[in-house]
Formats: C-alpha cells, structure tokens, sequence
C-alpha cells in the first residue's frame, strides 16, 4: 500500500500537460472598400491589426526557473490518505539554497500509517551541502560526512539532476489575474484534473488547482492541486493534495553544517 502511494503521487507530480491560453482579439477599425478608386494625392489607408495578448500559462521547469534567484525556500509537500481511515502519508520537503554561499539545506519528513501497522512510522532527517561537501541525517540517528566529489562525479550527478527536473500536473489552466503571492508579481491560474473519476467510476469530491506563475522568470511560486474521490459501492474515499510553494526570495539566509557534521 506505501509503495502504491508513492508512486500515485510521483506520476501526479511528474506528468504535464502544456497549455497556454492565447486570446485573439477581434479586428477594429474599417475596411478598404474593394475596387474603389483612391483620391489623388491621398494615402492608403493603414488597417492596424490588433496584436495577440497571450498569457503564458507553462511554467518553466522547477530547478532551472529558481537557478536564476540568489536566495530562496522551497517547500514540497503532498498529503494521500485512504481507502481505509488509517491508511495516511505524508511527505514534507524544505529545502533552503544560498547562491552567494554556494549552500543548500533540505529537511525531509516522511509520516506513514497503515491498519497494519500498530503506530505510524515517521522518519525525520537533513542534508546539507555546502560547496562540494556533504553532510547527512539528525541528531537523533546520526551524522554522515562526505567527502567532496570529484569533477567526473559532480557532473554526473548534475546531469541527473537536470533530467529528473519537475513539473507538475497542469491541465488546461484559466487566467484568474494578476496577483502578488509571496512578495512577488505573480499570474495566477486555476485548473481541473480532466477525466478523473471516468475510468473508476467513482465520484469526484474534489478536484481543484491553482497555481501562480512569477511575471518576471515563469517559475512557480505557489502550486495547491486537492484532489477526492468516493466508491459509490464500498464507500471509500482516497485524497490527495499537493502543495508547492517558494517564499523568501532575495532574502538572507544562513545555512552550516550541524556541529555533529565532522570535517
């Protein structure tokens, strides 16, 4: 059942659907009248055709739009529970990066529960790099220090990191306007989830997504998508919901290893 939840939520996650929505504005002004003759002297008249307004809608991918910001936080975090009541996971991902110090923090905690478990499983831990060294774990189980990779070894990894880039579920988004979300200029979009519930048969609940777009990069500055279905015949209802969010853009950080990272 964990494995299953996995995997539904890194599908979400991972599929795209581009879209964009591009308005095109009806022609103005008046037309030349065919076959007549211009007056001497006199200059053509000029039909100005109104230019498209689009709205970019795709977001860029996720690392690559926040490569271009010094400083920010990034929070990931997704929320699956049924069909039973005990049946629950969570993931919470927040990672701090520090350009001008070359620096990332992530804290991860992952919360799981099942009917067959007797207590939920929680695992708590960071990473930390710092320039091309790394320091992993918690006070609790541990620290684990790394040496730094050599350049074979960072360009690969670099490599994969770009290949497994993220985008989320978008499908055929609607302009709602103009917003400030997180101090920064944002458009912000809403869509649904097309054809969920058609091959189940169940009922959808819930279906709903918004997201907000930075004017200035294309990057997501805050993704909600809540998702619920109900058997009609059993009655179960399995959620989900899915939350993206970069805040303090351009703002102090500080990131160092823990004092139980030994170098």
């Amino acid at each position: 059942m964990k494995h299953r939840k996995v995997i539904l939520f890194a599908a979400a996650a991972l599929s795209l659907t581009l879209a964009c929505n591009i308005t095109n504005v009806p022609t103005g002004g008046s037309t030349p009248n065919v076959g007549a003759t211009p007056n001497v002297g006199s200059m053509p008249t000029e039909v100005l055709l109104p230019s498209p307004t689009p709205i970019p809608s795709t977001p860029v991918n996720l690392r690559a739009g926040l490569a271009s910001l010094n400083t920010y936080s990034l929070v990931i975090e997704s929320n699956f529970s049924g069909p039973a009541q005990a049946d629950y996971s969570q993931t919470h991902i927040e990672i701090q990066k520090s350009t001008d110090l070359d620096a990332t923090s992530t804290h991860y905690v992952i919360t799981q529960s099942s009917e067959s478990d007797s207590e939920p499983s929680m695992t708590d831990s960071y990473r930390y790099t710092i320039g091309n060294a790394k320091c992993s774990g918690s006070d609790e189980d541990g620290w684990d220090y790394t040496n730094p990779p050599t350049p074979q070894q960072s360009e690969m990894v670099e490599l994969l990191s770009e290949m497994m880039d993220l985008v989320p579920l978008i499908d055929t988004p609607t302009f709602v306007g103009s917003e400030t979300m997180n101090g920064i200029m944002a458009n912000h979009f809403t869509f649904r989830v097309s054809g969920l519930g058609l091959q189940s048969g169940a009922e959808v609940t819930a279906n709903q997504g918004d997201y907000w777009l930075a004017q200035d990069g294309q990057y997501i500055v805050k993704y909600y998508l809540v998702t619920e279905t109900v058997d009609t015949t059993t009655q179960t209802t399995l959620h989900m919901d899915v939350l993206i969010e970069v805040t303090n853009v351009n703002q102090p950080v500080e990131i160092s290893f823990p004092a139980g990272c030994v170098q």
